[in-house]
């Protein structure tokens, strides 16, 4: 029999990587998890599912999670960009699941770090700014990393696991065919550009914790309110929308804005904090998310268009589902068997599946009309209450509503039952020109317009060019 030093390596310290830690070193097994970079840092996705709370109070962390000071997150709301429509709001309570109430906007670099710190406080080892360099398997006895402590000039260290977990996020560890992407040809590649902002007063009370979502005849924007006066702003782009307009991203980004009415007012006087962040290719899912000694977690196994807030939620729940699945079969001294890789991809798939129909639901004009109706029939609205919540395994009072929904969607695109959005009006009364460009005219000193404060690429070692010509990285004004 092998030994090894680890029942358990799990390759990144992000919420997947340190909830699946949580719950093995719960069931007394031997983790590791290995993180490349020193928390607390900057990570997007800040908008968290009230599903998620259930997975946290399983970790035995909802509680550190509370005490954190996140802004409470009570629902949603979607505005249409030209407010040709009526905004659509989302009030997790008066969902048709109970106990979905309120969630939080937590800001990912202490988030994260919270995660984390308790994952090592159950009895996980933690190796911060360790970068795998290196994966080796041992036949069908496991792993052995290679590991680089330190920034840089660190001595190389081997580490060998009965079970590795991939939580690497969009790194590339593993070859084909247990990482290949699958993409849905009915998404379209697209970009984000994102950055935090202060100076974001948001209104008082519960819909002031709010993620607003603003849709426009290309893609879309969040809004996400943080600690204080800050907020989370992106926008999404098609790939060839960017590249048509050649423009330098923060440029991009302040067009889009000055093109959005609640927007405009939303960042009337919003400063950037720091650098402006892209991000290409925002749909893909591997076609196996296990082998028999192996299995991803969290982005590392899929990462959906983000407009429901996908990304955390995904990430704990693939989390639960993997350490199942090592624990049962650690336990018993084997791999995992064909059945066990089988239902742990199925299952996660099944959960992602339901989630990705919403999203193709919210990219079709006709179906995001049937959305943003007030007035649907046999209680749909609660029951898509319950999906923007994060239920993506609802019960049936749920699912049946959700299929008659997808229905009334296919429906519309033959014969419109609701009226349909129009995207082609202009939004009046509330966007100015922002120095030449499309935009919030914005009296903060601080912030400059994009066309005359322009942006550089960074430094920083990550940065790239897909090979589609659209960049990737972080950018900051001159």
């Amino acid at each position: 029999m092998h030994t090894h030093d680890y029942d358990a390596i799990i390759i990144g310290g992000g919420p997947a990587g340190s909830t699946a830690g949580a719950y093995l070193a719960r069931e007394g097994l031997r983790v590791l998890i290995v993180e490349k970079e020193r928390f607390p840092r900057f990570h997007i996705g800040e908008s968290v599912m009230p599903v998620s709370n259930a997975i946290l109070r399983e970790t035995g962390v909802w509680e550190k999670v509370e005490r954190a000071g996140f802004v409470r997150k009570h629902g949603a709301e979607f505005h249409v960009s030209n407010k040709s429509v009526l905004p659509k709001h989302v009030e997790f309570a008066k969902g048709l699941i109970p106990g979905l109430d309120y969630t939080f906007q937590a800001e990912r670099a202490p988030f994260d770090q919270i995660l984390l710190e308790h994952a090592a406080e159950l009895g996980c080892e933690v190796r911060q700014e360790t970068k795998v360099t290196a994966v080796k398997a041992l036949g069908k006895a496991g792993y052995e990393v290679t590991l680089l402590p330190g920034t840089e000039g660190g001595t190389p260290q081997r580490a060998t696991g009965a079970f590795l977990v991939d939580a690497s996020g969009r790194d590339t560890l593993f070859t084909k065919p247990i990482k290949t992407a699958a993409v849905n040809p009915a998404l379209a590649k697209r970009v984000a550009i994102y950055a935090h902002f202060g100076h974001v007063p948001r209104p008082p009370g519960k819909a002031g914790g709010n993620i607003v979502i603003i849709r426009n005849a290309d893609g879309w924007a969040w809004f996400i309110p943080l600690s204080g006066e800050r907020a989370s702003v992106g926008v999404i782009v098609r790939t060839e929308t960017m590249r048509a307009a050649k423009l330098k991203p923060e440029a991009l980004f302040w067009k889009i804005v000055g093109e959005s009415a609640k927007l405009s007012t939303l960042l009337a006087d919003a400063v950037p904090e720091g650098k402006y962040h892209v991000t290409a290719d925002y749909n893909y899912r591997a076609r196996a998310f296990a082998a028999p000694r192996m299995l991803l977690v969290g982005d590392a196994a899929c990462f959906l268009d983000p407009m429901f807030s996908t990304g955390v939620f995904l990430a704990l729940l693939s989390a639960k589902f993997a350490a199942a699945e090592i624990t049962a079969a650690s336990k018993a001294g084997r791999a995992l068997g064909f059945w066990a890789q089988r239902r742990y991809t199925r299952r996660l798939g099944a959960n992602v599946g339901t989630l990705e129909r919403m999203v193709l639901a919210f990219y079709d004009n006709r179906s995001f009309s049937v959305f943003m109706e007030r007035n649907a029939p046999l209680r749909i609205a609660p029951a898509i209450n319950a999906l923007v919540a994060g239920h993506s395994d609802p019960p049936w009072k749920v699912r049946w509503r959700y299929w008659m929904f997808l229905l009334v969607c296919r429906v519309q695109r033959l014969h419109a039952i609701v009226p349909n959005v129009d995207f082609s009006t202009r939004s009046v009364g509330e966007g100015t020109e922002f120095a030449g460009v499309a935009g919030p005219k914005n009296p903060h000193p601080r912030l400059r317009s994009a066309k005359s404060a322009g942006c550089h690429e960074s430094s920083r070692p990550d940065q790239m060019v897909t090979a589609g010509g659209t960049p990737q990285g972080s950018y900051e004004a001159n």
